[in-house]
């Protein structure tokens, strides 16, 4: 699978966090971002069509520079692996 990546608030960042730790505590296992977004996104019953998103994500082209998106992208995940060892310590 593909990985991408998103810009969301800080705010809505620590709502997802936040409903990651009810998740892995229900659930009993580590939760990703996937998974949560996921079971928000069924929870609320909708449905995501690939075609609707591709037309949808085409007025942002353009917004970020060449190469930004990469640097930005190994920038979470070294945050995401830090976090991840602060939690499993």
């Amino acid at each position: 699978m593909a990985n991408t990546t998103i810009q969301i608030s800080e705010r809505t960042k620590n709502k997802l966090f936040e409903l990651i730790n009810k998740l892995e505590k229900k659930w009993g296992r580590r939760v990703t971002y996937d998974e949560a977004i996921e079971f928000l996104v069924k929870e609320k019953g909708y449905e995501v069509k690939k075609e609707n998103f591709l037309n949808n994500i085409k007025q942002f082209q353009g917004i970020l520079k060449p190469k930004e998106g990469t640097s930005i992208f190994k920038e979470m995940r070294r945050n995401e692996l830090d976090r991840e060892e602060r939690f499993t310590k």
